[in-house]
């Protein structure tokens, strides 16, 4: 799955960075945290009277999610040739099913652009220096760095010149809960026209009774979290130097504090210890290790400017965008009919990178649960439904990408659908159905429109399930981004296992017996709701939401809208009750501002958000039709 989404959404990756991951949803859901509709046993698919064709649709299936989850597919990761094979494939297979697949300009591809990397430019372009006080003899005190041996610029930062005077801050940590704040004895003023220089870690963090969870790590030590608390402080730009800890005074990789698709301005940097305590050493008169331990016997930060030093230069890192694809497919009712859509997504990790739960594997991640299952479920479905058709309404299938990027082909999809959302009678999901487990099957959304629970029930029943169901209709997949949109949804998913964004995750583990009997139930579910007389109304649901990294800090209520980026955090909606919709808060505005912090993203906010408590008055500002609007939100304690 993707990055995060507040509402309260990791990933939902960067996990997200966001909701949590799909493995700790099911986790959830064992323990007893969704409720439980208990059905009769039924028919299982080698008691069906029409055993020829459940063989035919098994062996389908189990060829589809193999041919997906090959090593030749990439791990569908965007920019490989695997994931254009793989969209390559959907569209045939859903031309061969008897779908239309000419409704996006006579074609089946709906194509929108990602950012697949950051890389670092030319060594020319990316040139650092430390610049001093006068010589005795006048002459100017010039330090010229050698890239990747003195410093490193790294991908979490901007690209451009820069010439800012050097500011010691410590650990870069705001913890109001561990009342310990690197920024507070400096002026914002002086933080945004200032590189500040930050030791990575935090205090303490050798004492197993310190405030920041004795001696394990705790969320300020993230450099993700650093980078943000920087960026709420508008700081000019950010140096990270080992702390005393390091075993040794590496530079770290390119990426190693994000990937770059916050798309920040400041320019973020490492420079080597030693370079740093020559510095504190000529500025203050005492070396980094004194500093350091100074810190963590007092617990009081040493906070100040280096006078007389500055670091110019300038950075240059390329973004590495590329175009992906949803593929669509249509099936067509009565003239002027409502559609009902039926959604997967086909992509997946590639060779693993951030959303990876095998950190420094670069090795094909198959994605066979996740999500080739879904998507030869889909391309199944469709097959089933166009020999029974016409329905009297329309049907329209889309296999989405970029939903491990945070819902990317959604999100794209609902702001230039293909039929008027309005006219869009619902939306069924399918992602990670392939691992089922006797017969316990997960539907999400049941709650979000008229007569979807009854339908959910009555059909599990039939298809001999037992179902494990939340009301809600947010979540880490793509039905979100339809929910957002005011459309009733359903999510059908089969439960957690070890393998998930793993390069274990492959076809040899599905349970093609089980995906059988799903298909079969979801083109019943499809089907009934092309044909029923009304359409489902929409429901608001008051569900709950799930926090970024936990449930440890306040809720607020936004919906990321992962199809809008830009300055700030846009949202797509807020949810019904919540601190964010008491507050005046609306779909398409930007949050800017949270309380003191500046916000330039969906990192901004969590960190942000983080330095409050339930029962805070925070002042919000955002930015609707391009004009800034001041709002006030009381938060809730953390769900």
């Amino acid at each position: 799955m993707n990055r995060g989404i507040d509402c309260g959404i990791h990933a939902f990756g960067r996990s997200w960075s966001g909701w949590p991951s799909k493995g700790l949803r099911r986790g959830l859901i064992a323990a007893g945290m969704l409720l439980v509709a208990a059905i009769p046993a039924g028919v299982s698919a080698a008691d069906d009277p029409d055993a020829t064709e459940a063989a035919a649709i098994r062996a389908r299936l189990k060829e589809a999610v193999e041919w997906l989850a090959s090593p030749d597919r990439n791990g569908r990761g965007p920019g490989t040739a695997g994931i254009d094979a793989a969209a390559d494939w959907v569209a045939g297979q859903m031309q061969a099913a008897g779908l239309d697949t000419t409704k996006v300009s006579g074609a089946a591809f709906q194509p929108f652009p990602l950012i697949l990397e950051a890389r670092l430019g030319p060594a020319d372009e990316n040139v650092a220096e430390i610049v001093g006080p006068p010589l005795p003899d006048g002459s100017p005190s010039v330090r010229r760095l050698e890239l990747g041996k003195d410093f490193t610029p790294l991908a979490a930062g901007g690209s451009g010149r820069f010439d800012l005077p050097l500011v010691f801050a410590g650990y870069g940590i705001t913890a109001p809960k561990e009342k310990y704040d690197d920024y507070a004895a400096v002026s914002a003023e002086a933080i945004r026209n200032a590189a500040l220089i930050v030791l990575r870690q935090e205090p303490q963090k050798d004492n197993p009774h310190s405030v920041f969870d004795g001696n394990q790590a705790s969320q300020h030590a993230a450099l993700a979290r650093k980078v943000a608390n920087a960026s709420e402080h508008e700081a000019g730009g950010l140096i990270f130097c080992n702390d005393a800890s390091a075993n040794a005074d590496d530079l770290m990789p390119f990426d190693r504090a994000g990937d770059g698709s916050e798309r920040r301005t400041m320019p973020i940097m490492q420079i080597r210890r030693n370079l740093v305590d020559t510095l504190l050493q000529e500025a203050r008169g005492r070396g980094l290790a004194e500093v350091e331990k100074e810190i963590d016997e007092k617990l009081e930060p040493q906070t100040g400017g280096l006078s007389g030093w500055r670091i110019r230069g300038r950075v240059a890192i390329e973004r590495v965008e590329s175009s992906t694809r949803n593929v669509l497919g249509f099936l067509p009712g009565r003239p002027g009919a409502e559609t009902v859509v039926l959604g997967a997504h086909y992509d997946h990790l590639g060779y693993g990178g951030v959303n990876s739960a095998a950190p420094g594997e670069t090795t094909v991640h198959h994605g066979a649960d996740d999500n080739a299952s879904g998507t030869a479920m889909l391309v199944e479905v469709a097959r089933l439904l166009a020999k029974q058709g016409p329905f009297p309404r329309n049907l329209l299938f889309v296999a989405f990408s970029g939903e491990e990027r945070g819902l990317l082909g959604s999100a794209h999809y609902t702001a230039n659908p293909l039929v008027p959302l309005g006219e869009t009678a619902a939306m069924v999901n399918l992602d990670m159905v392939g691992r089922l487990e006797g017969d316990a099957i997960v539907v999400h959304g049941t709650g979000t429109g008229t007569g979807l629970d009854p339908l959910v029930d009555r059909l599990v029943g039939k298809h001999g399930f037992t179902a494990a169901k939340e009301p809600g209709g947010f979540g880490p997949s793509d039905h979100s981004s339809f929910y957002a949109k005011k459309i009733p949804v359903l999510h059908l998913f089969t439960g957690s296992h070890s393998d998930y964004h793993r390069p274990t995750d492959t076809a040899d583990k599905i349970n093609y017996d089980g995906m059988l009997r799903i298909t079969r139930l979801v083109a019943d579910l499809v089907g009934e709701l092309a044909t029923a007389p009304d359409r489902p109304a929409y429901i608001e649901v008051a569900s709950k939401m799930f926090a970024r990294g936990g449930g440890d800090r306040p809720y607020f209520g936004s919906i990321p809208d992962f199809g809008k980026p830009g300055k700030g955090y846009a949202i797509t909606g807020v949810t019904k009750e919540s601190p964010a919709a008491r507050g005046g808060l609306q779909g398409g505005d930007v949050i800017v501002r949270l309380g003191a912090s500046a916000v330039t993203g969906l990192e901004d906010f969590d960190s942000a958000l983080r330095k409050h408590k339930g029962g805070d008055t925070v002042p919000v500002v955002v930015l609707r039709d391009g004009a800034e609007v001041a709002l006030e939100v009381v938060l809730d304690p953390p769900k």
